[in-house]
């Protein structure tokens, strides 16, 4: 994050030689206008942008790790939710097992964007725009328990978007080409 480099307006990310800074928000505009905060202090410090990733763009779930509640009414007028999914999950079964065999995913809006979004920004400040990841259970529960997200859950929803992301990353980085030598005649010696 840009905010571990302070925005005292000193020359610290061109101290620290960073090779370019890549922009991370979710899609409503309180997160927005602090990634603008960060443009402007790349801009003023010319820390190269490679990029901009919106983060929870939407909830993606496996249609099979859904959990399915029923709102009960209870008499002093506050609602509580009961756990129906197996009752779900047999109703299914019975009625329509070809849905449970489909490699479904359930997609929510959980973060409205505002206006044009993390895309519409990028356009504005002329920086890539690098993709979107989606809200993925797996995910965090694989930053939870010190796992890779893509070998732990190959199939997540999730998955394909930060391998596109990465990718990109690695593409927007500066090659070395001093290092590319050393590689060479490491892998020559080797050899």
């Amino acid at each position: 994050s840009i905010d571990a480099l302070g925005d005292s307006g000193n020359d610290s990310a061109v101290e620290t030689k960073l090779s370019g800074a890549v922009m991370v928000t979710t899609p409503e505009e309180v997160a927005m206008m602090d990634v603008r905060k960060e443009l402007n202090f790349c801009i003023k410090t010319k820390l190269p942008v490679l990029g901009i990733v919106e983060n929870m763009s939407r909830l993606e779930i496996s249609f099979r790790d859904l959990t399915f509640l029923k709102k009960i009414r209870n008499d002093g007028g506050d609602d509580s939710k009961q756990d129906v999914t197996e009752d779900i999950l047999k109703l299914l079964r019975e009625k329509c097992p070809e849905l449970l065999d489909l490699d479904l995913i359930a997609s929510a809006n959980a973060f409205p964007p505002s206006g044009d979004g993390p895309e519409g920004m990028s356009l504005r400040y002329n920086v890539p725009y690098m993709g979107k990841i989606p809200l993925d259970p797996n995910l965090l529960k694989s930053c939870e328990e010190g796992l890779c997200f893509v070998q732990a859950f190959p199939h997540s929803a999730a998955v394909s978007a930060v391998n596109s992301i990465a990718d990109s990353i690695v593409r927007a980085l500066p090659v070395d080409e001093a290092l590319d030598e050393e590689m060479e005649e490491v892998q020559q010696s080797d050899a």
